[in-house]
């Protein structure tokens, strides 16, 4: 059954907004960073990311979590992210990487420590709570 909600003056039902998801699911990306040491790795996930999710959020890139790998020998964090449905993730990063935004989040931390970037690109299955 369908139903209508409106919100700011535009209405839709439930059913269109479920075929919007079903044809457009959102792009996920797990991005999976090593750092060089435990140091290094705490400085990045607590004072790097925090401030990183809030300004990624302006430039259409939505931080759906952040974690470490504690089963690793390594010092990784990965972080699953996501970019609205028809939106292009490469576009939105240059646009973010060409801010002063970008210049502000890093300029406490040395991304030399950063030894490697591996990104992931995910596709959701039929029925995933995550689309």
């Amino acid at each position: 059954r369908d139903r209508t909600r409106r919100a700011r003056g535009v209405s839709v039902t439930t059913r269109e907004v479920h075929d919007k998801c079903e044809e457009e699911p959102t792009v996920m990306e797990l991005r999976t960073y090593a750092l060089a040491n435990a140091d290094a790795l705490r400085k990045y996930t607590r004072e790097f990311w925090p401030r990183h999710i809030d300004t990624l959020r302006r430039y259409g890139i939505t931080v759906h979590g952040v974690w470490t790998d504690i089963g690793s020998e390594g010092h990784r964090v990965m972080a699953l992210v996501g970019y609205r449905p028809g939106d292009e993730p490469a576009r939105l990063a240059d646009n973010y990487r060409n801010s002063a935004d970008f210049v502000t989040d890093h300029a406490d931390f040395d991304v030399a420590l950063i030894i490697s970037t591996h990104v992931t690109v995910l596709e959701p299955i039929p029925g995933s709570p995550l689309q």
